[in-house]
């Protein structure tokens, strides 16, 4: 089931991507890492409780690579709602001395989708690509 866990006293740390995972009235998810792909990757794609709206911030890192200063990949992120796309980010760490997060504070009603995807301008598996969100819910 995807969103399960209680959101108000309970936890729920089962995995990465496809569930959102709640320690009291945190909310939060990691996408674990992805080869820089010039085709498209779902990196998270979660449900919110129905009783339970989410004040959150999406982290979006673009493709670098481990224990590298050389530059990164250029990567477009997606986030859909309820299939509808609510942004387009770019997170571009070419530079060595830019780590390419890109933070995206986000509402989340109660009983959405989410999907977030990740495009990459070169397919490169040593540049991995990662996200996070984290959030507290409401009732």
């Amino acid at each position: 089931m995807l969103g399960g866990g209680n959101p108000v006293g309970g936890s729920n740390p089962v995995g990465t991507s496809s569930i959102l995972n709640y320690i009291g009235n945190h909310a939060y998810n990691y996408s674990g890492t992805f080869s820089s792909s010039q085709t498209t990757q779902t990196m998270m794609e979660f449900s919110t409780f129905d009783n339970t709206y989410i004040v959150g911030e999406f982290v979006l890192m673009g493709g670098l690579k481990y224990a590298s200063d050389a530059n990164g990949r250029v990567s477009v992120f997606r986030v859909s709602v309820n299939s509808e796309v609510v942004a387009l980010v770019k997170s571009d760490p070419q530079a060595s001395d830019y780590t390419g997060d890109v933070k995206l504070p986000i509402l989340l009603e109660p009983g959405s989708k989410i999907k977030l995807e990740v495009i990459s301008n070169d397919n490169d598996a040593d540049q991995t690509v990662t996200a996070m969100f984290v959030g507290r819910t409401y009732q």
